[in-house]
């Protein structure tokens, strides 16, 4: 399709997609943050819809600014980009806010930011344009560690103390974008090994520190709460909290408590989903919103269920399907270029959030904090989705602006070859 006359250049499925998946949000976020007006806003629904709409055209700016610039420029900004992008990791891990009794975020100029969301774009990025930098050493399982695998695992190293499954999902993304580029699978089995070899030890220390901290703790307690009646309660570590959210999966022919501490938030998001239909409740009469712990971001995919049944939770699935298949197109026209690399990654990492927030609302997987691109109320995974969309786009546009130049040049060379035929045939027909 030509794209002069067009105000917004590239992949126009992609443009649609966006502005349904923020039409989709605006609706449902609305609805689903009833209880934090009640709390937070004092019931003013005008107020929390106006700072939404506000997030929401954020994120549509962030992605014309990454549309509006040449996308090979973030080869190089990649390049640049990586260490600070680290050293800001490392800050975040050491100085960072508490969200959800995890550091994760920074504030600038009293603004909450999370540093992980920026870390993935700048490493697949990344990624994708040593791939293409290391043209047959990529063949080399030296090459292969140092300049690939050392950025993952040294980005992972600083995300999953707090956030596991931001690491997992930035690895698993990683791998499958390197996998895609041609790096040989052996190589990298090695550096899942590398990985998992890392988590054990980290595991043995977290473990080790949890229980020193819990005996001074404990000592300190009874001190303090001498001849009171009172219970100790030591602080779990990683592997006990993993295994609880496991549990949360495994339990069903076990005799457990729905609404305890470790099942709840699956609980009712089962109740969201179980009590729907074909159409859902309608639009504002989720009844499930007021009982589950962020219902408008990490179980929205469960209220779009309740309210619009089947029938919404398969649009939704299908926008973001339909996503990563126009991105497809684009590494087939451009096989093992930095641009289809690059696509290709930072597309594969949407889906696989979006899979995995929606495995979670259903209960098919443990609870993950993972919110849907695009869709979840936050400001910072909006501003990156937005961003990544808008990488894409430039892309397409790119691509777009250089099938007409060809096919332009092909309508003039044709232009200058039929007078030359027009007058062959006249000196024919005189002769």
């Amino acid at each position: 399709m030509s794209s002069r006359g067009k105000i917004l250049k590239g992949d126009s499925v992609i443009w649609i997609v966006a502005v349904l998946l923020g039409i989709i949000s605006l609706i449902v976020v609305y609805s689903a943050t009833s209880a934090l007006v009640f709390n937070n806003y004092g019931g003013n629904t005008g107020k929390l819809l106006m700072k939404h709409s506000g997030t929401l055209l954020i994120g549509f700016l962030m992605m014309l600014l990454g549309y509006k610039i040449d996308y090979r420029h973030y080869a190089k900004a990649s390049r640049l980009l990586l260490v600070p992008c680290l050293a800001l990791l490392l800050y975040t891990l050491l100085f960072g806010r508490n969200i959800n009794q995890a550091s994760r975020a920074i504030n600038i100029f009293g603004i909450s930011f999370q540093p992980s969301e920026v870390s993935k774009i700048i490493l697949i990025t990344y990624l994708a344009r040593q791939m293409v930098m290391m043209g047959d050493r990529i063949h080399k399982l030296k090459d292969v560690l140092l300049q690939l695998g050392l950025p993952i695992l040294l980005t992972a190293l600083l995300i999953f103390p707090e956030n596991l499954s931001t690491a997992a999902i930035l690895v698993t993304a990683s791998l499958v974008l390197l996998f895609v580029g041609r790096v040989k699978f052996l190589h990298l089995m090695v550096i899942v090994g590398i990985a998992v070899a890392g988590l054990g030890l980290y595991l043995l220390y977290d473990a080790a520190k949890t229980s020193i901290g819990n005996k001074k703790a404990e000592k300190t307690f009874v001190e303090n709460t001498e001849g009171v009646s009172a219970t100790f309660k030591p602080k779990q570590n990683r592997i006990r909290t993993w295994s609880n959210r496991l549990s949360a999966i495994g339990q069903k022919d076990k005799e457990y408590d729905p609404f305890d501490d470790h099942h709840y938030q699956q609980t009712y998001a089962k109740i969201a989903v179980a009590t729907s239909s074909v159409f859902g409740k309608g639009p504002g009469k989720s009844e499930q919103r007021n009982f589950l712990p962020h219902p408008y971001s990490d179980f929205i995919f469960a209220i779009i269920i309740e309210e619009y049944g089947l029938a919404g939770a398969i649009l939704v699935l299908l926008l973001y399907i339909i996503l990563f298949t126009r991105v497809l197109r684009i590494v087939s026209k451009r096989p093992f270029s930095f641009g289809a690399l690059m696509a290709f990654g930072l597309a594969f990492l949407i889906i696989l959030q979006a899979m995995i927030n929606m495995g979670v609302s259903i209960g098919l997987l443990p609870v993950t904090g993972q919110p849907l691109p695009f869709v979840s109320m936050g400001g910072t995974s909006m501003m990156a989705t937005g961003f990544i969309i808008g990488m894409i786009l430039s892309l397409t546009r790119n691509i777009e602006e250089e099938e007409n130049e060809a096919h332009k040049a092909e309508e003039d060379e044709l232009e200058t070859l039929e007078p030359t035929e027009t007058t062959d045939e006249t000196d024919e027909s005189e002769s």
